[in-house]
């Protein structure tokens, strides 16, 4: 069998190489062992191919004869590739078919050796190509490694070459930021060990690296334009089992990725500006019902910005309900305010603004309310501004789009719903028998004293209840029938100057409220006479005929609120004041400034080994290693990065990582000690022709210190 080496690239030197040069790389290829799952079989065949080259360019006769013949093939190859250049498109293509490097002879049996010798120097294509005609060759028999069998070794030994290529090829895809080609490589060697049921720890590795690459290829299926449908849906799919096996967005289950709570948050907050206010609204409304107080704040999200920008209230409404059940957690005054402005429920928005304690964006509210009886010209303005940079810009559909309250309220399909939210239910009474006395019912009773039981306190209104609470509560209802009190207290009719906060304007939770109360249907109309103008609109048709039993039903529905029985201690979120920095949408998913956490720790260290890759690389980016290391390391690796550089050669890098331990000091909160576990694999170069390489298998102390905002490494220890 004759496949495509020569002795000078089995033992890594150029045909200039001098004795010594020689010598060493053939001691160098000697001592450099692959993998521990390789048979004895395959590690024999690579030593027969290294000294079949060495003691051919070892003796001064035999290596005259061989760089002739080397030296005739190679000027013939540039003659024919010379040639192709000036062939037709037709010509060339068969012309290139025929035209081949140097080759040599090999056994069949050394076929294994050939294929290691081909993934060490990064011949990954022709591992396939000749491992998978070598297999064809091959009898059939059961595979297992604690068979004697040559066969079955051969076999096995060759899965493993190919399985490891597709590994490599996905590692470089990744590197190339190919994400979508870098799983489906990886894929391609994870089904071939485990259809052959070869090799667990091997398919192990593989799966590791295939859920540490998960976020990055849900980040480039969802970037990918609107119209490709069924790519972006598969990144849904993929950000749905991640969710799933993490147990929801703030839940303490492993989906392999190595991101914890505070950066997968960060990860779906990039990942938003990717989704629009559909597959959102779908994504969070679903992950709310674990229950996670985290995705239903989403939810609202993005139910606001879809029922706003396709003008279906219905799910603002929706929004409404879900809100009340955040409520007694989480702080959502702005929001109650603004939804209510969306469903034409004045009273309610001005009783919400009550509790705001955004001291700047009252002070805009105000500003752009002066000379009016209430604050609402001033909430409707604020109410756009707010749309359009805290829910439209994070909706993929939305972005750039101007929001109108004007375009909203002129909606006939917007005005009929208010309309049915907004006008009382007429009672249906009951048939009683003669002679029994009727009690008046404490919650169905109106303000003039009418007691007429209601069959349904709630408006037959076709919203969606996506909570994960039932709405009707039983304690909640069981605490409403005890009350003592049967009519709240009015809501006044404008909205109170004396409101008063610390918070930045784009606050988006506020704290804890009381429900809106019943007010009279002479002043709900009084209110929508004052909305009126300020929206110039036909607001008697929006907003008209806010009666006693709307007012009922939106308290009923504050003290039935879906998310009632959240459980304690989850996570809460506002989109403006996140739990941790929020990168652009083209960032980094994880940053290393700020305090050291032990995942901070894990990153600092990544980073410094990316670095070293791109210093010591083909573009030798020297400058780089400023920004993670610090003296007295620094000095040393930037000497070191320069004589490459001057030496016209570099070194290429695969690197994994694992942080045994982290110690920060407890005399200096600017220091810090870090022990991890290294795995580097390295290859050099002299121009473009491959030179020495090696793999170790590390355990590193790294000596940390803050200057700034950023860690930097200024020590460096390799304790075995």
């Amino acid at each position: 069998m004759r496949i495509p080496l020569d002795y000078y690239r089995i033992l890594g030197i150029f045909p200039q190489a001098t004795d010594e040069q020689l010598r060493q790389a053939y001691r160098d290829r000697s001592v450099q062992l692959p993998r521990r799952e390789y048979s004895d079989l395959a590690i024999e065949a690579r030593r027969q191919l290294l000294e079949q080259a060495y003691s051919v360019l070892s003796n001064p006769t035999q290596k005259a004869k061989y760089e002739n013949q080397f030296l005739q093939a190679q000027s013939a190859y540039q003659e024919q590739e010379g040639a192709e250049s000036s062939a037709t498109e037709t010509e060339a293509i068969r012309e290139s078919s025929s035209v081949t490097t140097w080759e040599i002879e090999v056994e069949p049996e050394q076929l294994p050796g050939s294929l290691l010798i081909f993934h060490e120097l990064g011949e990954y294509e022709l591992v396939i190509n000749y491992g998978e005609s070598y297999l064809s060759t091959l009898p059939t028999s059961p595979l297992s490694l604690n068979i004697d069998d040559t066969a079955t070794k051969q076999r096995s030994d060759t899965f493993l070459s190919i399985a490891l290529a597709y590994l490599e090829i996905s590692r470089e895809q990744w590197h190339q930021q190919a994400y979508e080609g870098a799983d489906s490589a990886g894929r391609q060697g994870l089904t071939l060990l485990e259809k052959n049921n070869l090799f667990p720890s091997i398919q192990t590795e593989i799966r590791t690296e295939l859920h540490k690459l998960r976020p990055y290829q849900i980040l480039e299926l969802l970037a990918l334009p609107l119209k490709n449908k069924t790519p972006r849906q598969t990144g849904i799919k993929l950000l749905q089992s991640m969710l799933e096996e993490r147990q929801g967005i703030d839940g303490k289950g492993d989906d392999g990725s190595g991101l914890g709570i505070d950066y997968f948050l960060r990860f779906i907050q990039q990942i938003r500006t990717y989704l629009t206010a559909t597959e959102q609204k779908d994504i969070f409304m679903e992950e709310s019902q674990r229950p996670s107080s985290v995705a239903a704040y989403l939810g609202v999200y993005a139910l606001i910005a879809q029922g706003f920008a396709h003008k279906q209230p219905s799910l603002i409404l929706e929004a409404k309900t879900v809100l009340e059940g955040l409520e007694p957690r989480q702080d959502v005054s702005i929001e109650q305010s603004i939804v209510a402005l969306l469903l034409g429920q004045t009273e309610a928005a001005a009783q919400a603004l009550k509790r705001c304690q955004d001291q700047q964006a009252l002070n805009f509210i105000r500003e752009k309310s002066q000379g009016a009886p209430d604050l609402l010209p001033g909430l409707c303005l604020y109410g756009e501004h707010w749309l359009q940079t805290e829910v439209f810009s994070h909706c993929r559909d939305l972005q750039g789009r101007q929001p109108s309250l004007k375009d909203y309220f002129a909606d006939q399909g917007v005005q009929a719903y208010l309309n049915r939210l907004l006008t009382p239910i007429a009672p249906r009474p009951r048939p009683v028998k003669k002679k029994e006395n009727i009690q008046p019912s404490r919650h169905n009773t109106y303000n003039h004293g009418t007691a007429v039981p209601v069959a349904d306190p709630f408006p037959p209104l076709p919203v969606r209840s996506s909570s994960p609470i039932d709405i009707r509560d039983a304690r909640r209802r069981k605490r409403l029938k005890n009350s003592q009190k049967p009519n709240p207290e009015p809501i006044p009719e404008t909205v109170s100057e004396k409101s008063s906060s610390n918070k930045p304007a784009s606050t988006q939770t506020i704290p804890n409220s009381k429900p809106p109360a019943k007010g009279s249907p002479r002043r709900n109309n009084r209110r929508v006479t004052l909305f009126r103008p300020k929206l110039g609109l036909m607001a008697v048709a929006v907003l008209g005929g806010v009666g006693l039993i709307g007012l009922a039903t939106t308290w009923l529905n504050q003290s039935n609120a879906p998310l009632s029985a959240l459980e304690e201690g989850q996570y809460s979120v506002a989109l403006h004041r996140p739990l941790i920095d929020i990168p652009a949408a083209n960032a980094q998913m994880v940053t290393v400034t700020g305090m050291l956490t032990s995942e901070g720790a894990q990153q600092v260290i990544e980073t410094w080994l990316g670095t070293k890759s791109q210093a010591l690389g083909k573009d030798h980016d020297i400058e780089s290693l400023k920004k993670i290391l610090a003296d007295p390391v620094l000095t040393r690796w930037q000497k070191q990065a320069q004589q490459l550089q001057q030496n016209q050669s570099y070194w290429t890098y695969e690197h994994q990582v694992a942080v045994n331990s982290f110690n920060p000091s407890p005399n200096n909160p600017n220091q810090a000690v870090v022990d991890a576990n290294v795995k580097e694999s390295a290859q050099s170069y002299q121009g473009s022709q491959p030179g020495r390489s090696y793999k170790d298998n590390l355990r590193v102390r790294y000596d940390l210190v803050r200057q700034g905002d950023r860690w930097l490494i200024k020590g460096i220890n390799v304790i075995r």
